[in-house]
């Protein structure tokens, strides 16, 4: 009966473990969406190419793949549908007026002792971990020319302790991040008329 108890304890804990993540608010506000500048009477099609990279602390960026790398990559796509200022946003190579390339950074920063330690003591000791993600759009015309280049960050606090699982609720959506960032780079491009 007491080994029951014991597992019964130990599964509870590691169930019942949680972490919640937020922004930490470095990007400024897009101030109109979509963007308020005057829409060209014919509107340009655009080509959207996104690659999606992960990086650990200081380790090499390898190329993100799975369901996280495609959502990013479709949240890219869609933001661009939604400004309004495309004929056509096409993910498929074809002639386009505008060709974006669009490379999604996540950078993850954390103490590796702080995890195992928490992990060690089935969360009832935190850790935090930061994901710095960095979105750096070429836009360049439809002879291959380079029209510009915008960078934006913006970074994603986690903590994970055994209390938080009443957060997973407030977990930030990484989707809304790279929408976030994507906005903020076409208000940029609007506003330095690289569109």
């Amino acid at each position: 009966m007491m080994g029951f108890i014991k597992h019964s304890l130990v599964l509870a804990a590691v169930l019942l473990t949680g972490c919640v993540s937020y922004s930490q608010h470095q990007l400024p506000d897009v101030k109109t969406w979509p963007p308020a500048a005057a829409t060209p009477a014919a509107k340009p099609s655009a080509f959207v190419r996104t690659t999606a990279q992960n990086q650990v602390n200081s380790g090499p960026a390898v190329a993100a793949s799975g369901a996280q790398a495609t959502a990013w990559e479709t949240s890219v796509a869609e933001t661009f549908r939604d400004s309004g200022r495309f004929a056509r946003v096409s993910t498929d190579k074809v002639e386009s007026d505008i060709y974006a390339e669009a490379t999604l950074r996540n950078n993850e920063q954390f103490s590796m002792a702080s995890a195992i330690i928490t992990g060690a003591t089935f969360f009832v000791i935190p850790s935090t971990a930061e994901n710095t993600f960095t979105l750096e759009t070429v836009f360049k015309d439809k002879d291959g020319k380079e029209l510009g280049r915008v960078q934006k960050s913006e970074s994603v606090r986690t903590w994970m302790h055994l209390v938080l699982i009443f957060g997973i609720p407030f977990q930030q959506d990484t989707r809304d991040v790279v929408q976030a960032l994507t906005r903020s780079t076409l208000e940029e491009a609007v506003q330095r008329r690289l569109l």
